[in-house]
Parts: structure tokens; sequence; C-alpha cells
């Protein structure tokens, strides 16, 4: 049995979360739906902005798949529990123009420095506007 794992996150207004990782991070946003009228109703939202409004976005970054909706039953909540991590494996040249495209942004802030950090291994880490945890990772050989 084998199953694929994407990063599911959950924002107060998620097509504002998506703008945001389009401008920062160079995502693509590939879907946005917005709640229904009665979706909204029967989750006591206001109906006058549904286009506003996300049940389901996805976006790429670094060809990987995130999805996302809005937080419809209270305020999340960032987490230090779960990290993403972006691994360029052969590619230093895209991890290190990530993270320092990142780090050069006053809406990100840097806790690690991109360097060799572990075996064999670069790495920076970053934690974005939401207080998501990104890992940028690459083979010291490239």
């Amino acid at each position: 049995m084998t199953a694929t794992i994407y990063p599911y996150l959950t924002f107060q207004n998620a097509k504002e979360a998506m703008a945001y990782y389009e401008q920062d991070f160079g995502a693509k946003i590939t879907y946005h739906q917005s709640l229904s009228k009665d979706q909204a109703e029967s989750l006591g939202l206001p109906i006058d902005q549904l286009n506003q409004t996300t049940l389901r976005g996805e976006f790429m970054i670094a060809g990987q798949k995130i999805i996302c909706a809005d937080a419809t039953m209270s305020n999340p909540q960032a987490s230090t529990l779960i990290s993403i991590i972006l691994d360029f494996e052969d590619d230093r040249e895209a991890a290190q123009g990530l993270f320092d495209r990142l780090a050069q942004s006053d809406n990100q802030r840097v806790t690690v420095p991109f360097g060799d950090w572990i075996a064999n291994d670069l790495m920076g880490q970053i934690v974005d506007k939401y207080g998501i945890t990104w890992l940028i990772c690459a083979s010291k050989e490239s």
C-alpha cells in the first residue's frame, strides 16, 4: 500500500496566503475553489464575499503540491511540531537561490543560515509570516 503525503495548511485567509507564497516563494497557484453560498451559511459565515473564501486551494513550490483552506471554525495557530522540508537534492544553486530570496524579505525570519549543518548536506531554515517552518536543503555534492 502506498500513499502520497501533501502538506495541508489552514489559514485565516487562504487566498491571501496563496498570494503571499506566490510572491515570496515563487509558488504557482494551480487551483482555487471558494465556499458555496450553502457552505458559508451552514458555517455561519457571511456570504457577501464568497470569492475571497477558500474551500480548497492548491499551489506548487519547487514542484511540490501544497493544499490549503480557510480555517472556518477558529483562528488557526502555528505549530512547531511540523516543518516542511524542500529538498533540492543535487540542485544546490536552486536551494541557495530560494533561501537567499526568502532571507532578503522582511516577511520571513531566518532561524538557521544556509550552510553545512547536516552530514553531506546543506540546509537553511526560515519561519514564514504564518509561523510555518521551512527547511531548505541540498546535497553538498552538486
